[in-house]
């Protein structure tokens, strides 16, 4: 049956053709696939013998190079006779990829007529791509050169300031080892930076350890060598030679490029000396220079590292929850009772009532769902039952247990809390517009909404006539509290769980829906969780301290 085409199919492709972006490889069909070992088996074979021949490989000799290159590599040559492996269909697959290109030799006798005279070369892209990935299976190759890039572009800068004017030949020799030493050091800070990003990526093992070990090393080896010793002697050299004028750069364009060459050409190469030398400034020059910034990212790194090698150390080399569920467990043993150990399981686990079923239901007596099953005592199960399974069951279906009791205790419970809840709330907003000295005989559920306002209250600035206006977390009431007069002694508020000691602020409390006609009239009850009072009571504590009197 036909699928249905999805929206990404009948996405129209030739905007993105005509958008000029870079389109598809098919020279790297190759590196994917079953088959894939196969194919980079023959093209690290094509590859290598172009530094023997640069006329092709011919097809009857290329299946013994693909057995020496397997003897060489440690590899049994008998794969190659094995029923996966079939020569020619790999070559004509690597042919239609762009992979190789494929001709004929020249028949010279009868019997060439008899023989495969094809012959096989990488095409140039597919040759520069296997490069690049076999550069990424080897280790670094711009390392050695990196190591010694800063003494080396020392020395070279050096020349070029001295010969620019007089000598463009040894100007131009200069400046080729400047750029091939800018650019190997350049890819091996990418490399260093890739290592580092993907080995702070996920959990740690112990091969990202080592190649985070490796890749510091290799940093310290280059950048705490020559770095710090040659960074500013770099950048004076950097700027003074961007000084000189484009009369010069040309002279060593043209010595380079050869009398012949066009000037076209020769402003082109002059104008990648410039670019070249404003790129070696943003790497050595200023505090957010491209080394300063790899040094933070190689800095920011020793601790992961560190944390990470305490963490494998911990776990034998794997990272689990083992420790953490072991320390639960004797927590657990510890516990007094049975009760005290469900309850510490319960913080751990979060496994807890359903918030929005206030009070407990009612456990039915007798229900058998109420005994458990390792309690239970066993039920003796009849043969006929046994055989036939359910069609042997008897008598009526069970009933369901009745739960409108404990829904209607829930429903109870809630118009109680709503109930208490506005009263609460009346008795707060009754006492608007006085000052705390005046709030007197506060119960424990007016204490807590008050701590809450205070707590609003103080996180606000102070305008310029000293008072703060807020709005409650709900965005339900309006605060706005006056200062305490000058030199008046703190309010001391006592309630049933002590005394508050807070600043004799004057609090009006406004509800937002009659904040604008002026009205004071309280609405829908105001609650506050166990962490806002507990933020409100640290506020106040601290408001108190202000005051210079002890809470």
């Amino acid at each position: 049956m036909a699928q249905p085409v999805t929206t990404d199919d009948n996405e129209d492709e030739g905007v993105w053709q005509l958008a000029g972006l870079p389109a598809g490889l098919p020279q790297a069909a190759y590196l994917a696939g079953p088959r894939a070992a196969q194919y980079r088996l023959i093209v690290d074979v094509l590859l290598a013998q172009q530094e023997y021949t640069l006329t092709g490989v011919a097809a009857t000799d290329l299946p013994d190079l693909l057995r020496g290159h397997l003897r060489r590599a440690g590899t049994d040559p008998a794969i190659l006779d094995a029923p996966g492996f079939n020569l020619d269909a790999r070559m004509r697959r690597l042919r239609s990829w762009k992979v190789v290109d494929v001709w004929q030799d020249r028949a010279r006798r009868d019997e060439d007529f008899l023989r495969n005279l094809d012959r096989y070369q990488l095409t140039p892209a597919a040759a520069a791509l296997h490069r690049a990935v076999r550069s990424m299976d080897e280790d670094d190759a711009d390392a050695a050169v990196a190591t010694f890039a800063p003494s080396v572009l020392t020395a070279h800068l050096t020349t070029l300031r001295d010969t620019l004017g007089g000598d463009p030949a040894a100007a131009a020799a200069a400046w080729s080892v400047i750029r091939t030493t800018h650019r190997a050091m350049a890819d091996a800070a990418a490399a260093w930076q890739a290592r580092l990003a993907g080995a702070q990526a996920g959990a740690p093992d112990p091969d990202k350890l080592v190649q985070v070990q490796e890749t510091l090393r290799r940093y310290v080896d280059m950048w705490g060598a020559g770095i710090d010793t040659h960074s500013d002697t770099i950048t004076g050299l950097v700027r003074e030679l961007g000084t000189v004028d484009a009369a010069a750069w040309r002279r060593v364009a043209v010595r380079s490029l050869g009398a012949s060459a066009g000037d076209a050409a020769v402003g082109e190469l002059a104008a990648t000396f410039t670019r070249t030398l404003a790129t070696l400034g943003r790497w050595f020059d200023g505090p957010q220079c491209q080394a300063r910034r790899l040094r933070r990212q190689m800095r920011d790194t020793i601790s992961p590292l560190v944390r990470g090698q305490r963490t494998l150390a911990a776990v034998g080399g794997h990272v689990s929850r083992r420790a953490e569920l072991l320390t639960l467990a004797g927590r657990i043993e510890a516990t007094a009772d049975d009760r005290a150990g469900w309850d510490l399981w319960c913080a751990a686990t979060g496994l807890f009532a359903a918030r929005h079923l206030p009070g407990v239901a009612p456990d039915p007596a007798g229900s058998p769902g109420a005994t458990s099953f390792w309690d239970a005592e066993p039920v003796p199960v009849e043969a006929r039952l046994r055989k036939q399974g359910p069609k042997a069951t008897t008598g009526t279906a069970a009933r369901i247990q009745d739960r409108s009791e404990g829904r209607r205790a829930a429903r109870s419970r809630a118009l109680e809390t709503q109930s208490a809840a506005a009263r609460t709330e009346a008795a707060v907003v009754a006492r608007s517009g006085q000052r705390l000295s005046q709030w007197h005989e506060l119960t424990n559920p007016e204490l807590d909404v008050l701590l809450v306002m205070l707590a609003v209250v103080a996180g606000t600035r102070d305008d310029a006539a000293g008072i703060r206006t807020a709005r409650t977390g709900d965005d339900r009431w309006v605060l706005r509290a006056e200062p305490a007069p000058a030199g008046a002694p703190a309010a001391v508020v006592h309630t049933p769980q002590g005394r508050l000691v807070h600043p004799d602020i004057r609090l009006h409390i406004t509800a937002v829906a009659s904040a604008a006609t002026g009205s004071t009239a309280p609405a829908a009850a105001i609650t506050g969780s166990a962490a806002t009072t507990g933020a409100a009571t640290t506020a106040a504590g601290s408001a108190a301290r202000d005051a210079g009197r002890p809470a």
